[in-house]
């Protein structure tokens, strides 16, 4: 897998790099004080890890693929010279990563861009990104005071983390305790705390006792899950449920028991019980057939005395 590298003083191509769809996320490894001088617009901060690169064991533990955003997205690797920028590309090539690009980032350059194209100062963006069904529905939540949520088959922890950042108090379940090692490292970097639980997400009695004020699954289908939504989301809570469907352009690593077939998703929530207040069946950005739904369980108040504590 190879990368595109921008010759340092090509303002042009560095232009029609930032001009994409969509547009490159950036990771800056320069030095902090550098980075705080001045940056490209929208970048994030990695100081030094072209450090790591040569060592796939070393760049894999510093640099985790759950920090970055999702492979199929494009990302800008910005260091100060062209040698350390070619080892830190050539590292993320190596792991699979499509789309990348490589730019030396020196004074001169960062001040022949537009105004619109440099920052100054620090900021606390990230490169990772969370389920972009959930980020695009957070409005339909209830508030975090009706309650506890719940992350099933939560991986290495976004959703769970990007919950957290908002107020939310979550418990994240996995079977994998390596992943759940993940989510909680992950939140560890945004100063968030998330309740790990081991257990596999497909018994009952292994799950933490709820209700739950928010019920999150994604890309992790199990029938007997969706069967007992309404015993696990409290009056006036949430489910926010989003994974593979039976359609052309599915791999074949996803088993016909983790597909949905049509339809299936929304006969799961019926309305005696739940309001849909989103569905779809469509594409997820990486092309895959997803389904996806945002279903509020019927009964109770937000805010109202059914709140868990």
């Amino acid at each position: 897998m190879g990368f595109n590298l921008l010759p340092g003083n090509d303002l042009p191509a560095l232009l029609a790099c930032l001009d994409g769809r969509p547009v490159p996320a950036v990771l800056d490894e320069r030095g902090a004080d550098r980075f705080a001088a001045g940056h490209l617009a929208g970048a994030v901060s990695l100081p030094g890890v072209a450090d790591l690169a040569g060592d796939a064991a070393r760049l894999d533990a510093g640099l985790p693929s759950i920090f970055l955003p999702p492979r199929h997205l494009p990302l800008l690797v910005v260091a100060d010279t062209v040698e350390r920028a070619m080892r830190l590309a050539q590292g993320l090539a190596a792991r699979g990563r499509a789309h990348l690009s490589a730019v030396a980032l020196t004074d001169d350059f960062l001040a022949r861009l537009p105004a619109a194209l440099r920052e100054r100062g620090t900021n606390r963006r990230t490169l990772w990104q969370p389920p972009a069904w959930l980020a695009a529905h957070e409005g339909l939540l209830p508030p975090p005071a009706l309650g506890p949520v719940l992350d099933l088959g939560c991986g290495s922890g976004r959703a769970a983390v990007w919950l957290a950042l908002r107020g939310y108090r979550v418990t994240g379940v996995d079977w994998q305790p390596e992943a759940l090692a993940m989510a909680q490292r992950l939140a560890g970097t945004q100063g968030v705390s998330v309740r790990a639980h081991a257990a596999d997400v497909r018994d009952p009695g292994a799950l933490p006792r709820g209700p739950w004020a928010v019920v999150v699954n994604v890309r992790c289908l199990d029938r007997g899950l969706l069967a007992r939504m309404d015993g696990l989301v409290c009056g006036g809570g949430v489910a926010v449920v989003r994974t593979f469907r039976e359609a052309p352009g599915l791999a074949d690593d996803v088993t016909a028991r983790h597909r949905l077939r049509p339809g299936e998703l929304a006969a799961a929530f019926p309305p005696a019980r739940w309001d849909v207040l989103a569905h779809e069946e469509g594409f997820d950005d990486d092309g895959r057939p997803a389904a996806g739904i945002v279903a509020r369980r019927r009964g109770g108040r937000i805010g109202g005395d059914q709140a868990i504590t």
